[in-house]
């Protein structure tokens, strides 16, 4: 054996059900690309080298994966001419000598698990060919495999199948595990005799056996199958996909009050013993320590949450903020591009952006800090047990010392020295009877009016 497996992911397809100029493949489950969950899973069950079929016209759109990673190459398929000749466009000028499996997919399926590709490649240990299957009670348009024992005989179109086939449940999943030899000798025997009139990479089964060799499927659930064609499946594989995550995260410790409305990225990391609220989102590049809450109602990417700090709720974090272990971030704060170290307190309404916050301070009710002139941003950086008084504003360059004070509803632009107040307050004017002028003004403006 020469141990080397290589992947053809099928992508080729134009997407009109998906009523989308983006092609099908890169939208996003879970914030990732669909073909991006593929690959992971492709590379974790150990196949490096993957080509990937697509529309000449979609180029542009696939670029970036090649540009990032030097073993996924593109193939383009001139014709939509079904899944053989797809499989064909993919082979074109690549030498399968040295090749043991090859492994196709198609481009549209998230929800395909690494551990259901490993006993793919396993089960083709012993055969030429292996695929995926799966049963249902509703096979409507899906292919049937005819089954002898745990031998897979053949997979029957549905448009093709007699009415003893239709009643088989166990369905095509559209995976296969073909030996690299067994694929080299028999892809050019297929033909488009069927009711599509095209070339169907599923009638390399009847082949296979035909030609000599074996075939064999596995049985995964149907959801793992599930291919993303219309925004109402994108939404369906959503779901099951977040389901998984919250499943996932629950069972190593992580309490969720209301799981349903707790959204997660692909990415999203969590220790354990975390409380997480209802009604959360979850964008991209999280991670949360151990220890800490996260109440109802917050909005939070790209950012680090250190250990048993408490968030929210009506809390937004944005990209880059770091929050120290044990700081309170209120309701409705919005922290972006900040660091915050141990202890720090922002319990509400207030917005922190472009800032350093040292130890222990205090960040009272309204607070801003100025960090946009119009042109660019500016820091603020804040020292250790600094207090800052509700209803101010920080006007970035900014400096405030340790253990300084700013006093409420100051607006202050210079730099403030440690252990120092900080005040800026326009003097109070007190005008006598105020109130009775109001009155009798108004009064005087109804009688007009009439």
């Amino acid at each position: 054996m020469n141990n080397k497996n290589i992947a053809i992911i099928l992508a080729a397809g134009k997407g009109s059900r998906m009523n989308s100029s983006t092609p099908k493949p890169l939208h996003e489950v879970a914030g990732r690309p669909i073909i991006e969950h593929i690959l992971q899973n492709i590379k974790s069950a150990g196949i490096e080298e993957v080509i990937v079929v697509i529309n000449k016209d979609h180029f542009d759109f696939f670029k970036y994966l090649s540009d990032s990673d030097s073993n996924i190459k593109f193939k383009f398929q001139e014709n939509q001419l079904g899944t053989g000749d797809a499989v064909k466009s993919g082979l074109v000028d690549y030498n399968l000598s040295n090749v043991d499996n090859v492994l196709v997919v198609f481009g549209d399926t998230p929800l395909l698990r690494e551990v259901t590709l490993k006993s793919l490649l396993k089960s083709n240990d012993k055969n030429s060919l292996s695929v995926l299957g799966f049963d249902t009670d509703s096979p409507g348009r899906y292919g049937r495999l005819v089954v002898n024992d745990k031998s897979l005989v053949k997979i029957v179109e549905a448009l093709d199948a007699d009415e003893k086939e239709k009643n088989i449940t166990l369905c095509n999943g559209g995976v296969m595990m073909i030996k690299a030899e067994s694929l080299n000798k028999n892809l050019s025997l297929l033909n488009n005799d069927n009711a599509k009139k095209e070339f169907i990479l599923s009638d390399l089964v009847e082949i296979t056996n035909n030609s000599g060799g074996s075939s064999a499927y596995i049985e995964c659930l149907h959801e793992e199958t599930l291919g993303v064609d219309t925004k109402k499946g994108l939404s369906k594989a959503e779901k099951i996909y977040q389901n998984r995550l919250r499943d996932s995260f629950m069972e190593n410790g992580t309490t969720i009050m209301d799981p349903e409305t707790v959204f997660f990225s692909w990415d999203t990391s969590i220790d354990k013993d975390v409380v997480i609220g209802a009604n959360i989102v979850f964008g991209k590049k999280v991670s949360i320590e151990s220890g800490v809450t996260i109440n109802s109602f917050c909005s939070i990417e790209n950012s680090i949450i250190k250990q048993g700090a408490s968030i929210g709720p009506f809390s937004r974090l944005r990209n880059g903020a770091e929050i120290g272990q044990d700081s309170k971030i209120g309701n409705f704060v919005e922290i972006k591009n900040s660091s915050l170290s141990e202890g720090v307190k922002v319990s509400h309404l207030s917005y922190i952006g472009d800032a350093e916050i040292g130890e222990n301070s205090n960040i009272g009710a309204g607070t801003i800090t100025c960090n946009y002139d119009g042109v660019d941003k500016h820091k603020t950086t804040i020292g250790k047990r600094a207090f800052i008084g509700s209803n101010s504003s920080l006007i970035a360059p900014l400096s405030i010392g340790d253990d300084a004070n700013i006093a409420a509803g100051s607006s202050i632009s210079k730099d403030v020295e440690s252990g120092s107040l900080a005040i800026t307050r326009a003097p109070i004017k007190f005008i006598s009877n105020w109130s009775k002028k109001l009155r009798k003004s108004s009064s005087e403006e109804e009688k007009c009016a009439e």
